[in-house]
């Protein structure tokens, strides 16, 4: 029991944003942080921007803040560069155009303190998310990877809010995310890959921030999207959860559907556009493969 209380007492929350030429944005996420009930014990920006009003703004209005240039070749690579500079014990990434609620660390630390017994510090906490008025919760992929079959009650959470989960930062030890993932999706790559090595979600249904989607970069982003679905669907199918057949039925499916949407949505050039999709999934694949294969032979 003496441990459990030590364990509480000395949790400490870090903050990462990764931002990439939305300083306004940013600034107000950064005034949002300055209003917790709970003290934050470092907040660190890691910045893909292409200019450097980004750097002047933290630099010159956050002072305290940690301050990093981010590698530019994608937001997993982005959060990954971030987790490098983290002391604290549990870390929470927020988008640059979210807001963080006054009382979140309190509600989150609740549920850490309530579940801190059973779990320890395999623990993930996510909370929920205001997007414009309407409130998102966690929601399980469906065959083809779209994030929309919602949890039933007793249903083991495999997926998260990324603007409002928790994670132990023991887990970045484990894991990290997959810089393959430029964008989407690798919110639900890092948790799917949590569960499969022995961590629990929990939700924190009181513990909710503000996320008012920005439409700057969308057309820098939007083009990743089917790629990170169709990469991170298969590699949960196959390699996390070890279900092959269920994988290929996936993959034959979702080049299915892609090639017949995009057909529909474009015509001729929505058809190459979508081979285009698929092959550079297939590419991740292997790659990722590869890298795996690799990592093992080192550790012969």
């Amino acid at each position: 029991m003496k441990k459990l209380k030590e364990n509480l007492q000395n949790i400490r929350f870090s903050v990462c944003i990764c931002t990439r030429n939305r300083p306004d944005d940013l600034n107000q996420a950064l005034q949002s942080l300055e209003y917790s009930d709970t003290p934050i014990t470092e907040v660190i920006v890691s910045d893909d921007s292409t200019d450097e009003r980004t750097e002047q703004l933290v630099k010159s209005h956050f002072p305290s803040v940690k301050y990093l240039r981010g590698p530019r070749i994608g937001l997993s690579a982005n959060r990954n560069n971030a987790i490098k500079a983290v002391s604290g014990t549990h870390l929470l990434f927020i988008d640059d155009d979210v807001k963080l609620s006054r009382d979140y660390f309190v509600q989150i630390f609740n549920v850490i303190k309530k579940n801190n017994e059973l779990y320890g510090n395999k623990l993930i906490v996510t909370g929920l998310e205001n997007k414009n008025g309407s409130i998102i919760f966690p929601h399980d992929q469906t065959f083809l990877g779209f994030q929309s079959r919602p949890y039933k009650d007793g249903d083991t959470i495999k997926t998260i809010v990324i603007n409002s989960t928790v994670f132990p930062v023991f887990l970045f030890k484990e894991i990290l995310f997959d810089e393959q993932l430029i964008y989407g999706y690798e919110e639900v790559d890092i948790a799917t890959r949590a569960v499969q090595k022995g961590y629990a979600i929990v939700l924190a249904q009181e513990a909710i921030n503000f996320h008012y989607p920005s439409e700057i970069n969308r057309d820098f982003y939007k083009p990743h999207i089917v790629t990170s679905r169709l990469y991170a669907t298969f590699k949960r199918y196959l390699f996390t959860e070890g279900k092959w057949l269920k994988a290929l039925s996936f993959f034959i499916a979702a080049i299915i559907h892609t090639t017949l949407h995009c057909a529909r949505v474009e015509g001729v050039r929505g058809v190459l556009s979508a081979l285009r999709t698929i092959r550079k999934s297939i590419n991740y694949i292997m790659i990722d493969r590869k890298q795996y294969t690799l990592s093992l032979r080192r550790k012969m």
